[in-house]
């Protein structure tokens, strides 16, 4: 029997993932009951599947080891180390994916025992704001380098208009970005990195069109293979991937979504049910591939794809 458990807030998704997979055969699947942890006690699920630990620390410690103890998590809960959106651009970069161009910014606000300690000396006293503006132009987009869910994400289109909304940023870390005036726009749900469903999608409305027929042959596998490179390398095995077109060009926007949305009302239900039957079937498959070896989801995942890439620069060749 496969043991499927689910932490999740409450939503429609995991209501119809939870029912789905219960009307699997050799298949038993709940929401997580969780009380005091002791390390002496092996999880006791199979596959569990993580939609709310990015909200709780408790969750976080208690998926990290579930997958020493071997369970599958998803997502693999070590993605923390080394996610934010600086990061996996400059990653993407290093794939040979275009992205656009993006700095990163030092909070504007520190908190006070920072300050007390004196310990921004490695810090240059003032921004140089005509880099930023030689290097990016604008329009801009300005965005918490670890932002999800559109949170404090703007579109600038002069230096004052940027300079007066980093400084009610306060303590978060911001990226300045170019913005990407795209021709067509693609939010892609994936799932197990090789199940990849390419939607078009207004990011101005935030609203998805039901269209198969909306990529040419050649950019579709274009970015097919993106998305699948950019997940495996991350780790990812349930993510949306975005990418906005200009001049046939698909540049990686967005691809940090390891908690996609997923209301009927919003992905639609044809895309929801896409969803919802894709996960389960993955769930399955690795359930019965068996057990992760422990180690696996504690080395970094870029590693396993390409180990130049963390190797120290004086050892590449």
């Amino acid at each position: 029997m496969i043991k499927v458990g689910i932490i999740s807030g409450q939503e429609t998704f995991t209501k119809t993932l939870l029912e789905e997979f219960n009307l699997r055969p050799g298949v038993q699947a709940e929401f997580c009951q969780l009380g005091p942890q002791s390390l002496s006690r092996p999880c006791e699920y199979d596959v569990v599947i993580d939609r709310l630990s990015h909200c709780y620390e408790f969750y976080q410690a208690y998926l990290k080891k579930a997958a020493l103890d071997g369970a599958y998590v998803i997502n693999n809960p070590f993605r923390f180390l080394c996610d934010d959106k600086y990061f996996n651009y400059g990653l993407a970069q290093q794939l040979g994916i275009p992205v656009p161009k993006t700095m990163l910014l030092p909070s504007k606000e520190y908190d006070d025992r920072v300050l007390e300690r004196d310990d921004l000396h490695n810090l240059k006293p003032e921004l140089d704001w005509s880099e930023v503006e030689r290097e990016i132009g604008f329009p801009a987009i300005l965005k918490p380098f670890d932002g999800y869910g559109w949170r404090e994400v703007y579109k600038v289109d002069s230096l004052e208009q940027l300079i007066s909304l980093y400084d009610e940023s306060m303590m978060d870390v911001m990226m300045v970005q170019e913005f990407v005036d795209f021709e067509h726009y693609v939010r892609c749900f994936v799932v197990g990195c090789d199940s990849i469903l390419p939607t078009r999608y207004n990011p101005t409305q935030r609203r998805y069109i039901v269209d198969h027929e909306h990529l040419s042959p050649e950019l579709g596998q274009q970015i097919l293979a993106h998305c699948e490179l950019l997940c495996r390398t991350l780790g990812y095995d349930m993510n949306t991937v975005e990418f906005a077109i200009r001049d046939g060009v698909p540049y990686a926007i967005d691809f940090m979504n390891p908690v996609p949305e997923a209301k009927p009302e919003v992905i639609t239900p044809v895309y929801f049910t896409w969803l919802v039957q894709n996960l389960c079937d993955f769930c399955i498959k690795v359930a019965k591939e068996g057990r992760a070896t422990p180690f696996a989801f504690v080395r970094p995942p870029w590693a396993q794809i390409d180990p130049l890439l963390s190797a120290p620069t004086s050892l590449r060749p």
